[in-house]
């Protein structure tokens, strides 16, 4: 079976719920609209699923011209794509600061009242600065809006198969790829082949696969409900696990764009890892 892109993904606001896509405009700092809006305290410290669960079940949407966000309650929240008119601002993500424009009062009040806390929405200003880990890509100058810290996450179904024939065999229950959060989701190669290769290519695409992505507490939330099913799982399984030499626990590859910016990916669009 020759490996292909069997799924798409985006989650423009950090930490809320996530879209899934047929075909996406591949951007030098990512997919388009991924991960391009974080929620911030008055500080600017970003929010995460890590500490408000609730987060999971704030549901966006993209149209031609708004960001959209849907409460659980059905209350909407309507964003202009067009970027505000107002200088950038402190955003705090894992002690690394950055800068990001604030969408204003309505959104801001609108967010604050389903937190119960006062928080701000800020989008990546068009002259994004936030480097990707320059100790990890050397000479390599690549750049990612308010993700964690690189602008691709990959992810293999077979080594999800892998993970939850794991859990399955400890009485666990099995897990969605939703866990994991990823950007594009590979069907066809080996389990685990994304932690041996260095690349990901296909017709017109080049991505470095630069550094396994080690799990958090979000890996144990439905994503749909904002739950917690069973605690510390998938977290204590992938420990056991040693498709990544050294301890912790690991799912899906860290990626950088190096060619195929511009370009839709669509799925099943075939690829290879090398």
């Amino acid at each position: 079976m020759t490996p292909c892109i069997s799924s798409l993904h985006i989650y423009p606001v950090k930490s809320l719920a996530g879209i899934d896509l047929r075909e996406s405009l591949l951007t030098a700092e990512g997919l388009a609209h991924d991960r391009r809006w974080v929620i911030t305290d008055e500080n600017g410290d970003f929010m995460t699923q890590r500490s408000c669960t609730r987060m999971a079940t704030l549901i966006p949407a993209i149209d031609q011209h708004h960001l959209i966000l849907e409460a659980p309650d059905g209350r909407h929240l309507f964003i202009s794509l067009a970027p505000p008119e107002v200088a950038p601002s402190r955003v705090r993500i894992f002690g690394t600061e950055c800068q990001g424009l604030d969408e204003g009062d309505e959104a801001a009040q609108w967010l604050s009242d389903f937190f119960e806390r006062p928080v701000r929405l800020k989008r990546v200003p068009r002259d994004n600065q936030r480097r990707v880990s320059p100790e990890r890509l050397g000479e390599h100058v690549a750049h990612t809006g308010f993700a964690d810290g690189y602008p691709l996450l990959v992810a293999s179904m077979t080594s999800l198969a892998a993970l939850n024939a794991r859990l399955a065999a400890r009485t666990l229950p099995t897990i969605p790829m939703s866990r994991f959060r990823p950007n594009i989701v590979i069907n066809g190669a080996p389990a685990f082949a994304e932690h041996d290769s260095e690349t990901l290519t296909g017709e017109y695409l080049s991505l470095w696969l630069c550094k396994p992505c080690e799990r958090c507490r979000i890996t144990t939330i439905n994503q749909s409900s904002g739950e917690i099913a069973v605690p510390g799982e998938p977290l204590k399984t992938l420990m056991t696990m040693d498709h990544v030499p050294g301890a912790g626990a690991f799912f899906g590859e860290n990626a950088v764009i190096m060619e195929g910016a511009g370009q839709y990916l669509h799925t099943g669009m075939p690829v290879s890892m090398r």
